[in-house]
Formats: structure tokens, C-alpha cells, sequence
């Protein structure tokens, strides 16, 4: 290194880092689920808009020496070690906790490390997460992340229709898998999917009834429409007299994605 350049960053980044969490000179202490976790103004509001409108602006909290947030406690000392030093180990964190930093990292307005984490949770999407990285992405509004999370259920969709965790699917987030034309398995399958997440969770009958009919009941063997779907008793005689009339006249199927094949007619 040049003998007219001076570059210690990593000691200051050292000495930074023994701050955080430090009552040692902290003039600010946030309580998070009874915690006391100590902080120092001038730090948190250079690294973030919304410490420094909360701590320095004209709200109340800019005049008080405690502040209590309803966040995890976890997520926010992560979040305050990314704030005093600039890294962050997500390979040490549970899911949980990473998603719930992932929030706090939008919340407050830290949108490298919001990018950062849903970077991350792209690479590890499986069969066991997921249903809830999906459901965080979706609250977020991270476009990328829902679009690898469904392209995920696509590519997996006979495993994921069969996983218990499918039932801690939110409405908003199933309607979405319902219509996709790339989530393809067999159709008594995803309508038995269906059928488990609603008498699992509590909705009102008009939203039910949506689901249903993003079922595509034409693609199903009739044995399975009499045996399976009757017996369900979420379809009127009526419904079910039509569905097999349209089936009987029909005569190029609404396939989904590439399961053409496996299909019984």
C-alpha cells in the first residue's frame, strides 16, 4: 500500500462494533419484549432515515430516554450489530430470525440489507421454508423473491400440495399458486390440497368458494369427480352435473404446464 495512503477501517469498524449494544456513553435505550438494549443516537440516525426522524424530529420519541418497539428482539439486535458494523452472518441466524430482520431491514428503511437477505433467501428456498418466505416476500411487495418462491412451487408442485406445511399458506398467496399455468400436478391432487388448507384455516365461504373454482374439475377422471369431489361435499349436484356435461364436450382440456400427459381423462 501506498506510504501516502492510511487505511485502518478494519480497527475502526472493531471499535464501532464494541459499541453496539454498549451502555458505555449510550444515550438512548429501546425496550423490545422487556429487554433493555442501549444505543447511541448519532450512530443509529447516520446509518438510517428513520432513526434520525425518530430521534432527532419533532416526534415525542426524540425527547425520551427509553423507547419501546413491538419487534423481535432477536431480529432487532441483528439488525443493530448490521447497524454498527456493517455485516452480518446469516448463516449463524434460523429462518425465523432472518425473515424477521428481513422486515425490520424494510421498516426501517435499510433497503441494501433488505436486498442483501432476499438475495439470500432465493439461494436457500426448500421445501421446508418456502410456504413462509413466500409469505414475508409477499408482505414486502419483493417481487423477485415471490416470483423464485412460485417458480419453486412450480418445479416442485406434486411435493409441495403434499407437505403439511402448504396448509400455513396464506389465501392471498394460494389464490396466486391457483393461477399460475406452470403449477402443474394432478388436479384431484391440488383439489384435495384445497380442500385440507380450508377446513384447516377460517374463511369466509365467498373466498372458498374462489379457490374451488380455480380448480380445474374438467381435468379430472370422472371416477374422481364422483368419488373424491362429491364426497368432499363443497360442490352442489347441480355444479357437479355441469362439470361433468363440460367435460363430455370439451375438446381440447385447460392443461397446466407441462403435466398434460399425466393426466386421466
Amino acid at each position: 500500500m501506498s506510504s501516502t495512503e492510511i487505511e485502518q477501517t478494519a480497527v475502526l469498524v472493531a471499535q464501532l462494533a464494541q459499541l453496539c449494544l454498549n451502555a458505555d456513553n449510550a444515550d438512548v435505550t429501546f425496550i423490545v419484549k422487556g429487554q433493555h438494549l442501549p444505543a447511541h443516537r448519532i450512530i443509529l440516525a447516520t446509518r438510517s432515515e428513520y432513526f434520525r426522524v425518530l430521534l432527532f424530529g419533532a416526534l415525542k420519541e426524540s425527547k425520551q430516554n427509553e423507547i419501546t418497539l413491538d419487534v423481535s428482539v432477536d431480529a432487532f439486535r441483528y439488525l443493530m450489530k448490521y447497524i454498527y458494523t456493517g455485516s452480518l452472518s446469516l448463516k449463524e441466524m434460523t429462518i425465523g430470525d432472518i425473515l424477521d430482520t428481513l422486515e425490520l431491514a424494510h421498516q426501517y428503511g435499510f433497503i441494501d440489507l433488505q436486498k442483501a437477505i432476499a438475495n439470500h433467501l432465493g439461494k436457500v428456498i426448500g421445501m421446508n421454508n418456502v410456504c413462509v418466505i413466500l409469505e414475508t416476500a409477499r408482505l414486502l411487495d419483493l417481487t423477485e423473491l415471490c416470483s423464485t418462491c412460485y417458480t419453486f412451487m412450480d418445479e416442485n408442485a406434486n411435493s409441495i400440495i403434499q407437505s403439511y406445511k402448504f396448509r400455513s399458506i396464506s389465501y392471498e398467496a394460494l389464490f396466486g399458486l391457483l393461477q399460475r399455468e406452470t403449477f402443474a400436478a394432478d388436479e384431484v391432487d391440488i383439489f384435495n390440497a384445497v380442500h385440507d388448507w380450508y377446513r384447516f384455516n377460517e374463511v369466509k365461504p365467498c373466498k372458498a368458494e374462489k379457490l374451488y373454482n380455480m380448480v380445474r374439475f374438467t381435468l379430472m377422471s370422472q371416477h374422481d369427480l364422483l368419488n373424491v369431489v362429491r364426497s368432499a361435499n363443497v360442490l352442489s349436484p347441480n355444479r357437479l352435473l355441469d362439470i361433468l356435461a363440460e367435460k363430455e364436450k370439451l375438446t381440447v382440456l385447460p392443461y397446466r404446464g407441462v403435466s398434460c400427459c399425466k393426466h386421466k381423462l
